[in-house]
């Protein structure tokens, strides 16, 4: 199973925990190593639509950036691949998915989708453009999975068929997600690093 870092952009600040303090850019910059991919979950970008594109500019180069921002249409992907980011995040309640056959044609960036599970409809009727989708996230915690059969159901039907990612703030919950099946965890930086990842 991928254990990828997960940082949080909140208030134009990166944050190594979800509900953590922020740290400065010069001390992050200290402790990631350039080998590994960073999962950026920018909350500026997804609820207020305004990316932190400053700061993945400055960390292009340092590392394989991962972002998550909320791209609301293909000029907002190519700030983000201009920017440095090698896999992109697309919301699908953000992004008209119409448009994503035109962003598989712009970048060769790795185009993940990010997947409500609540959403009743059957996932598969909602990529039937994507050729080359490289997996989908889920941004919900054990314990919702847990607590709801339908999406818990959903979640493993997606996870035979795509690379599904799962959002983590807990270490000792990555057996469970194992066990559900997903390709890999985006755990909070500070405990991935701890764990080697």
């Amino acid at each position: 199973m991928d254990l990828i870092p997960l940082i949080y952009m909140k208030n134009r600040k990166i944050h190594v925990e979800r509900k953590g303090s922020p740290i400065p850019l010069d001390e992050f910059l200290n402790q990631i190593d350039e080998n590994k991919e960073i999962y950026f979950l920018d909350i500026d970008g997804i609820e207020k639509d305004k990316p932190n594109l400053c700061t993945y500019q400055r960390l292009s180069g340092k590392g394989k950036m991962w972002v998550d921002v909320g791209p609301h249409t293909l000029g907002d992907v190519t700030d983000l691949v201009m920017a440095g980011a090698t896999s992109i995040t697309i919301r699908k309640k953000l992004f008209p998915i119409e448009e994503l056959v035109k962003i598989e044609e712009m970048t060769e960036s790795k185009i993940y989708i990010a997947v409500d599970l609540q959403d009743k409809k059957d996932p598969d009727t909602l990529f039937p453009l994507l050729q080359n989708i490289a997996g989908l996230v889920v941004n919900y915690d054990k314990k919702q999975i847990e607590m709801d059969f339908d999406s818990r159901e959903l979640l493993r039907k997606l996870c035979n068929k795509y690379s599904v990612y799962a959002v983590e703030s807990e270490k000792e919950n990555i057996p469970y997600w194992e066990k559900i099946g997903v390709k890999g965890v985006l755990l909070d930086f500070s405990k991935a690093k701890n764990e080697g990842a």
